[in-house]
């Protein structure tokens, strides 16, 4: 009875190293990188959406509505206090928005004889008067204000140095 044990393991061993090699394996996969043009992947995605999103901004919420849309904008802004009949107020508006411009930053004028603006303004900077230049980093940091008229040259080196 081993014998014929035996003889059987021995068969079933040949049989299966028989089929083993006389059936056809399939070939090995080899991994090829695949090349993408990045042109038409992104005319591919740029149907009907956009192809990247621009960053969320955030801004002081209680800042008047101008500030707020600049500082959307921009991450400084000068923005300038004033009253539209108020003498000299033409003027420092007008140094307000060259010195801003000619610091490459946002420009924001605020009418304080609005009554939202007027008390948004006397909540974040008390004892202000017009005119005044405020210096304003995103989110809503007041980094200088400057009562009365000012050059704007003065302005421009102030924007530039709130941006260092």
């Amino acid at each position: 009875m081993r014998i014929v044990l035996a003889v059987l393991v021995v068969l079933a061993v040949a049989a299966f190293g028989a089929k083993m090699l006389l059936t056809k394996s399939a070939p090995a996969r080899i991994a090829v990188p695949l090349q993408v043009h990045h042109h038409a992947v992104r005319h591919l995605l740029s149907r009907g959406r956009p192809t990247h999103r621009a960053p969320l901004v955030h801004v002081d919420p209680t800042l008047p509505a101008a500030l707020r849309v600049a500082l959307l904008h921009h991450g400084i802004v000068v923005a300038v206090l004033y009253a539209p009949n108020a003498r000299g107020d033409n003027a420092a508006v007008q140094a307000a928005r060259a010195g801003a411009r000619a610091a490459h930053v946002g420009f924001a004028a605020l009418n304080v004889s609005n009554e939202a603006v007027a008390t948004s303004i006397a909540l974040k900077l008390p004892g202000s008067s017009d005119p005044s230049v405020a210096v304003v980093r995103r989110p809503g940091e007041i980094t200088l204000v400057l009562n009365g008229y000012v050059d704007s040259d003065v302005i421009t080196q102030a924007a530039r140095d709130a941006g260092k």
